[in-house]
């Protein structure tokens, strides 16, 4: 319980001296001992309802406070946005909590107001609701004008053809349709805005903003005020009311809304990625997966959950088990076309919900936007940290429409035709970018076995126990190096299993020449020159990225559609007019 303070014993004896009695602690025996439950006075706790206009008075007065152990304002537009939504559409938004004590005369800050508050020996501190009362406050109760740019995030209108609340982005002109909250607070105010107001005359948006306005007047929210000068004791009200329970990620909401297990498989997120993993590439991460079912339906992945889902309960309802076949085809085209053997080898995943998307629209691209989308895909790896990831998504999976080599087109010119240089990261991270772009290097090389010559199966390396190996050990200076790995399983250094090879006449080996390891490399490793080594290796691995970019990217090829392609848009434009 909440007011109770709980101890257990551990001794399985009766404490001396300590005995059940009618008054004071009880002592009750447990299965771990004995159970001391001490009660302190539970303080006096109202309860009641306030209307939101009331509610608003309240902290505009001065009398609500917030105490030193609040955190700070977390809330942005969207959550503002969406709290004035759910007070719209009669959702419940929670209850408020306050406790009752003195507070001096003060400047208060409530978001961007300031509020000059009176001495008060009735003052409502806050324990829970600091970021819905600040919202309220701030977005009915500032004074005007109103801001027509973004200061802050309580800056809301409430757009009367849409029936939407909206908050302005940059320089955007206001909308002559969009009705400022601080003109909804009050019904006489309201009437004189909307006297004034361009679409004054048009008795349906006329209707429609003096509705809102009774709607968000008239909400109540319940509240309780607790009578207790125990400080500790409304740390720990404060604590348990904003830490009860965990924050659910995106896979986890969507299961739980959309999932039917049992019944169609997959249908939840878990589902969808146990199927891909089947592929034999490795399990993709749920968020990325939930991404791509987002881009599947052609919404912006870079918009919240809770977002999409006010505007549309229902956006990815049965969307996992339609969007498996498209996954699966954008999974063949990394390994098939573009020489992406397992998804530990992508240098980011931003590019999944984009081909995700080109995949639902175009599920068979011709043999030219293939091969145009392989170039797009590895000139996009070659400039990773260029671009904004959010941006990137967000303007690849817009491009797309019916147009299928139009839609390439577009995702070719938002990309550099020109490389930039690249050269290896002073430490190896198999997380990053760039140490994956080497890895895909080595890859490409074939990398062979030592004990067999074979050539290795990548999957299965990739995914055995420490598939990046070091070959020396890290107290060579430049050790941490890229140049200091192989694509190859096992354990300990590799450098043992390598001086069969470089002690040999042929340097030219091709287990060497398999893991980017030149003559040059092989004479400093087997003379134990192992700095040398590295500096060698080095040279040839960024040679090797070279060239597999240069291969891949086809940096200097023309990028224009297929033949067919121009041939018929020529016709086209030429047609004679109907």
């Amino acid at each position: 319980m909440l007011l109770i303070d709980e101890i257990d014993k551990a001794d399985s004896s009766v404490p001396n001296g300590i005995r059940p009695t009618t008054t004071g602690p009880m002592v009750t025996p447990t299965a771990r001992g004995y159970h001391l439950a001490v009660a302190r006075a539970a303080p006096k706790l109202t309860a009641n309802a306030e209307r939101i206009s009331e509610i608003v008075a309240l902290v505009m007065s001065g009398r609500v406070r917030i105490p030193p152990f609040q955190r700070g304002l977390k809330w942005e537009a969207v959550d503002v946005i969406a709290l004035f939504e759910s007070v719209y559409l009669g959702y419940p938004v929670g209850s408020l909590i306050f406790y009752r004590s003195p507070a001096p005369a003060d400047l208060l800050r409530v978001g961007p107001l300031q509020i000059a508050a009176h001495e008060d020996d009735q003052a409502l501190w806050v324990v829970d609701g600091q970021q819905r009362l600040t919202a309220l406050a701030a977005s009915l109760g500032r004074p005007d004008p109103i801001p027509t740019a973004p200061i802050d995030p309580f800056v809301v209108y409430f757009d009367a053809e849409e029936q939407a609340f909206c908050s302005p982005s940059g320089k955007q002109k206001i909308p002559t349709t969009w009705v400022p909250l601080i003109a909804l607070l009050d019904p006489s105010r309201t009437t004189e805005w909307v006297f004034h107001w361009k679409h004054g005359r048009d008795e349906m948006l006329r209707r429609t903003v003096f509705d809102a306005g009774t709607r968000i007047r008239e909400y109540t929210i319940p509240g309780y005020t607790v009578d207790t000068s125990d400080e500790e004791l409304l740390r720990k009200i404060f604590h348990r009311v904003n830490s009860y329970g965990k924050r659910l990620e995106w896979g986890e909401v969507h299961d739980a809304l959309f999932g039917q297990r049992g019944r169609v498989s997959p249908s939840t997120v878990q589902e969808l990625a146990d199927e891909l993993s089947r592929m034999g590439m490795g399990r993709p991460e749920e968020s990325q997966v939930l991404q791509c079912i987002v881009a599947y339906e052609g919404l912006d992945v870079t918009r919240s959950f809770e977002e999409h889902y006010r505007r549309n309960p229902k956006f990815l309802e049965g969307t996992v088990s339609v969007g498996l076949p498209t996954l699966r085809r954008v999974f063949d085209f990394l390994r098939s076309h573009a020489s992406i053997a397992h998804l530990r080898l992508l240098p980011w995943s931003a590019p999944l919900t984009i081909l995700t998307r080109l995949f639902r629209r175009h599920p068979e691209p011709n043999p030219r936007s293939l091969q145009l989308l392989r170039r797009w895909l590895w000139r996009s790896m070659f400039a990773v940290g260029s671009y904004d990831e959010a941006t990137f998504q967000r303007r690849g999976v817009s491009d797309i429409d019916d147009d299928e080599e139009a839609s390439v087109q577009r995702l070719l010119g938002f990309l550099p035709k020109n490389p930039r240089p690249f050269e290896l990261p002073d430490r190896f991270d198999a997380r990053a970018a760039d140490s994956r772009i080497v890895l895909l290097a080595l890859a490409s090389l074939g990398p062979r076995d030592p004990a067999t010559g074979s050539v290795l199966e990548l999957v299965q390396t990739i995914e055995s126990v420490d598939p990046f190996r070091k070959i020396v050990g890290d107290d060579v200076p430049g050790a941490r190096n890229p140049a200091n790995r192989m694509l190859m399983s096992g354990r300990g250094f590799a450098e043992d299993e390598l001086h069969p090879f470089v002690l040999a006449p042929n340097l030219d080996h091709e287990v060497l020449k398999s893991h980017a390891i030149s003559p040059d490399a092989a004479r400093a490793l087997a003379a134990g020159d192992h700095e040398g080594f590295l500096a060698e290796r080095k040279k040839t691995l960024e040679s090797s990225i070279v060239d597999l970019g240069n291969r891949m990217a086809e940096w200097s090829s023309n990028d224009r559609p297929s033949i067919e392609y121009l041939l018929a848009q020529a016709e086209s434009e030429h047609a004679p007019a109907v």
